[in-house]
């Protein structure tokens, strides 16, 4: 008997939160993810070792309760008003007198809102690895989406949620009820170019595009009151043209110039990479070129459940999902964007157990997989295929952009095989006034990869030798070739770990206080094949506290609630991987005014091993960043079925990872700086570029929050939110890899070697935006008198949905060159200008016709004093803002003949009135069109029709 005691000791689970107040019930609101209330949800409440159970459907508003509840471990499951999808929690009773307070966010199945696969143009390509898919919705698209944090639980990581984008979100596996019976859904989408609004920018007609997206989902008994199951499967497929803007070649510079003839045959091939139309848009550059491009997305994904009652007192749930993803990029110039395929996979199972009506634990295992490739696509691998030598296509790269770059990027291909196997156990007891929860976790994490740094070669052009960027081209004279040699196949291993604790105490009827501690640790990575060391220690030092509390001042609704808390965040694979390029293993040369001819033979001659090399390290005092999070609100009911919320929420978070770069060029006594003599100006001829990644970031974020929320009456529902905030940082924040190869590029890098991260780069982050408006809204539209038969059924239950944003432009900055007279010619290409004109800062550039006329290059100088910097800022104008509505209109034809039966039609409007979300002016002074607005962030108008049956 000892022993099982001890195993159930042992076997303890994290619970959601448990709220004690006084009522004798469980109650609650079950919500949207977007916090518009659902009708109609079914709530049921379960209490095994009795068989109790009970349920009830949401009211208009989206409210339930369940009375006359004994003490003891209730399981609450929620399921949407057309099936899945479905919640399931374990909530706690104290007492016969008590009362639980839980609230839902039911997540919004396919065609019952309107929901863009991406809101983002798709001209910006985004490869789908690491933080990018995070970081385009940040820095580019949107911005942050300020979130009030209500408390702060010791089981959870909340590092980034009050941006909208927490890192290390982790849930358990809830168990679900046993199904009473077999419930069926099938939902088909589709969007079609011809009901969607041309880009702003596109010349001339729309291209065809289609995309279609099918799901399909069952869930029943197998075993009546024992086993159930569910799955689901879904599919998309997108066939579309991409229409974007480049810089191409003009009629007469499309024959090389060299004066050999292998040089010839490189440069043709190369040369091919463009496409064969010529420029179009000659008011914007003498070059730039206005296209389309085709793109093919297929993405498959499902999973099966079981969830298994083996007695009255336990549980099992057994999950397991798969998801494939295979894009054919488009390619405005052949070669642009690499090929991906990506398979994530993942294995869950939880084992709940009440231990008594007053305590539950439980204990999990997860195993995630996830696998990815992205690689050259096979018409930028074959463009050398003619020639008949085995060098690889490399990558150029056009110092002032004269011409667009060739190639994917200097990091591809790129192929990882991430594992990650995780042991997790909790659980939660009531006594008395309190409510004691602990856990704790640990978790091996495999990382195999192929991450490339110029392993294929980058050729630099630029205006040199006395000749212009494009005849230098045209003529095989490159200013220099970058180049990576060696193996650069890694395997790195880690644990992670964590613990917490954590009591919330009802010390009054009006007043409750929660305390918690959570500690994490990761090590330091090992490699292997003992390759590489990553150079610093495990940081085990991650204790972070946790306090709040809940107080009604009197007998009203009103409630005053804050909270605080530190959160810890990660060091990220792509980080530590960072120093894996350095020698003697690996070898980083720059190869001044290489021969073109010679592309193949240069590497075989670079393999010296005394040979001068660039170093990549990691900070031996690199440490975890954190962030202090602290919220306080004032939140309560109005008449009208109105909830308000004034809130302020802020944070300051520390570490955060950050590249530098040093052994810089500087000046000489009687040597006049050039690019040509960068390497002899260095202080440390051993190496080129010593690019070192830390943990001396900092960043700063304050804002006040307005919430008003209606509740569903009259047939109409709506949350607003307003939110005043302003983020600041030392150019990087907490979505920061300081990897080199985040994607959208823009990384804190300081200007010159002798300023300070603080005078340098302080200055708005990348995602500020001071205001941020949302309103989600449902209207039920009113039903025409009381007509019966088919044409009632037409007429009712008709439904108008949508999302509105309004938010402030996104900050960005200038650029130059780092050539004599453009910069300040010390090899790092991270030069600001003097600006001449303080008048513009600040100012908005979000208008294509007047950018030109505002941002004038006579309001800036290039001359910058050797190993110097510009009097610019970091981030120190605005781009255009958001203003989008994304609305829907749905019917729903309910048959209650046949038991639940539905059918609901849905067609969503993306950007309603296609306004354009310009992005940032062209910001690079050498560039021909700097000052200039080529693009938007976001699509035209875009429709999505959708039906889905439920029966």
């Amino acid at each position: 008997m000892f022993p099982m005691k001890l195993l159930r000791s042992s076997v303890l689970a994290v619970l959601g939160s448990v709220l004690a107040a006084q009522a004798g019930e469980i109650r609650g609101r079950v919500l949207t993810t977007q916090g518009l209330p659902v009708a109609e949800a079914r709530v049921a409440v379960e209490k095994e070792e009795k068989q109790f159970r009970r349920a009830v459907l949401t009211k208009a508003d989206g409210t339930y309760t369940v009375p006359d509840l004994e003490e003891g471990v209730y399981s609450v499951h929620i399921t949407g008003p057309e099936g899945p999808p479905s919640l399931r929690r374990e909530i706690v009773v104290g007492t016969a007198d008590s009362s639980v307070r839980i609230d839902f966010r039911l997540p919004i199945s396919p065609g019952q809102a309107p929901g863009p696969r991406d809101e983002g143009n798709p001209n910006i390509f985004l490869y789908r690895m690491d933080l990018n898919a995070l970081r385009k919705r940040l820095t580019i698209v949107r911005g942050a989406d300020p979130q009030y944090i209500g408390e702060f639980l010791p089981e959870r990581n909340y590092l980034g949620a009050e941006y909208g984008a927490p890192l290390n979100e982790f849930t358990v596996l809830n168990r679900r009820s046993p199904a009473s019976r077999w419930t069926y859904s099938v939902g088909q989408s589709l969007e079609n170019s011809i009901l969607n609004a041309r880009p702003f920018f596109n010349v001339g007609r729309l291209r065809s595009s289609r995309a279609n997206q099918f799901e399909l989902s069952a869930g029943g008994p197998v075993v009546a009151d024992r086993l159930s199951l569910s799955a689901r499967y879904g599919r998309l497929r997108d066939s579309s043209n991409v229409n974007g803007n480049v810089q191409v070649p003009l009629a007469g510079e499309r024959s090389p110039r060299s004066d050999s003839s292998s040089g010839r045959a490189i440069l043709g091939s190369l040369l091919g990479a463009f496409p064969a139309e010529l420029p179009n848009l000659p008011q914007v550059t003498e070059r730039q070129l206005n296209t389309n491009a085709p793109q093919e997305i297929a993405n498959r994904e499902g999973f099966f459940r079981l969830d298994f009652k083996p007695a009255e007192s336990s549980a099992l749930a057994f999950r397991y999902s798969i998801a494939d993803y295979a894009e054919d990029p488009f390619e405005l110039v052949i070669g642009r964007n690499p090929r991906t395929d990506l398979r994530n996979q993942g294995l869950r199972s939880g084992l709940m157990y009440n231990f008594s009506p007053s305590a539950v634990g439980q204990l999990g295992f997860d195993f995630d997989r996830a696998a990815a490739a992205l690689t050259l696509t096979e018409r930028y691998r074959n463009l050398f295929s003619a020639l008949g030598f085995g060098a690889a296509v490399p990558d150029v790269d056009f110092k002032a952009d004269a011409l667009q770059d060739l190639g994917p990027g200097t990091q591809f291909p790129r192929l990882r095989v991430q594992n990650r196997f995780q042991l997790y156990a909790g659980a939660t007891k009531i006594t008395g006034r309190h409510s004691i929860k602990a856990g704790w976790g640990i978790a091996r994490a495999q990382v195999n990869d192929l991450q490339s740094d110029r392993s294929r070669g980058t050729l630099i052009f630029a205006a040199d030798f006395g000749r212009s960027e494009i005849e230098n081209y045209l003529l095989g004279k490159p200013s220099q070739l970058n180049i990576t040699l060696g193996n650069l196949y890694r395997g790195f291993r880690s644990w992670e770990h964590f613990f917490y604790i954590g009591d919330q105490i009802r010390l009054t009827p009006a007043l409750s206080l929660s305390m918690g501690l959570r500690y994490e640790l990761q090590t330091a990575p090992t490699e292997v094949n003992e390759l590489t060391q990553p150079g610093y220690s495990t940081d085990g030092t991650n204790f972070a506290p946790r306090v709040g509390f809940a107080w009604r001042p009197g007998d009203g609704d009103m409630i005053v609630r804050g909270g605080y808390g530190i959160s810890y965040g990660s060091v990220f694979p792509v980080t530590y991987q960072f120093a894996r390029f350095n020698p003697p293993a690996i070898r980083t040369v720059q190869v001044a005014a290489p021969d073109i001819t010679r592309l193949l033979s240069i590497a075989h001659e670079q393999t010296g091993a005394g040979e001068r090399s660039a170093l990549h390290r990691i900070s031996p005092d690199l440490v975890t960043p954190y962030s202090h999070q602290y919220t306080l609100a004032v939140e309560g009911n109005l008449p009208g079925a109105l909830f308000l919320r004034l809130a302020y929420l802020g944070s300051r978070s520390f570490h955060l990872y950050t590249q530098n770069i040093y052994n810089r060029a500087r000046p000489v006594p009687g040597l006049e700086p050039t690019t040509a003599n960068i390497d002899e100006r260095r202080p440390d001829p051993r190496y080129y570029d010593i690019t070192e990644i830390a943990s001396n970031g900092n960043a700063y974020y304050d804002a006040a929050q307005v919430a008003l929320e209606k509740r569903l009456s009259r047939g109409v529902a709506f949350r607003a939110t307003y939110t005043f905030s302003k983020s600041i940082d030392l150019g990087g924040d907490f979505t920061n890899t300081a990897s080199g190869v985040e994607n959208p590029p823009e990384m804190g890098i300081l200007s010159s070697e002798f300023t300070s991260r603080e005078d340098d780069l302080k200055g708005w982050s990348l995602f500020d935006s001071p205001h941020n408006l949302t309103v989600f809204y449902t209207v039920a539209l009113p039903s025409v008198g009381h007509i019966s038969g088919w044409k009632g059924l037409l007429l009712r239950d008709w439904e108008v949905s949508g999302t509105t944003v309004f938010q402030s432009g996104l900050p960005w900055h200038a650029h130059t060159a780092d050539a004599p007279g453009l910069g300040n010619v010390d090899g790092v290409l991270h030069d600001r200008p003097n600006l001449l004109n303080p008048a513009i800062l600040g100012q908005s550039f979000d208008n294509p016709d007047t950018s030109v006329a505002l941002l004038r290059r006579a309001d800036f100088d290039t001359r910058i004093p050797p190993g110097g910097r510009g009097n610019i800022g970091f981030n120190v104008f605005r781009k255009d803002g958001t203003s989008n509505w994304n609305v829907s209109i749905g019917k729903a034809f309910r048959f209650r003949r046949w038991g639940e039966a539905s059918v609901l039609f849905r067609a969503a409007f993306l950007n309603l009135f296609n306004h354009a979300q310009f992005d940032k002016p062209g910001f690079n002074l050498t560039s021909p069109f700097f000052g200039q607005i080529t693009n938007t962030v976001n699509r035209g108008r875009v429709t999505q029709l959708s039906v889905r049956v439920n029966f």
